[in-house]
């Protein structure tokens, strides 16, 4: 693959991924808690990414940032 053509697969991968968080945390939405679910299933994604290179023998701290919902 070209690195246009695996951006574009990692740029589709990361949507989809975000895609079925919404889809699971969803719910949420009905008991008031829509403001959160979208912060959530980034922060969600962020760390997958993390997780991802971690996996991949990439050494770096997780980063959490301090939310404040």
């Amino acid at each position: 693959m070209t690195e246009i053509a695996d951006e574009e697969y990692i740029t589709k991968a990361l949507g989809q991924f975000r895609l079925a968080l919404n889809g699971i945390l969803n719910p949420l939405r009905l008991y008031g808690q829509g403001a959160y679910v979208d912060s959530a299933a980034e922060e969600i994604a962020k760390l997958a990414w993390q997780l991802h290179w971690k996996l991949e023998g990439v050494d770096m701290p997780y980063e959490i940032p301090h939310l404040h919902w």
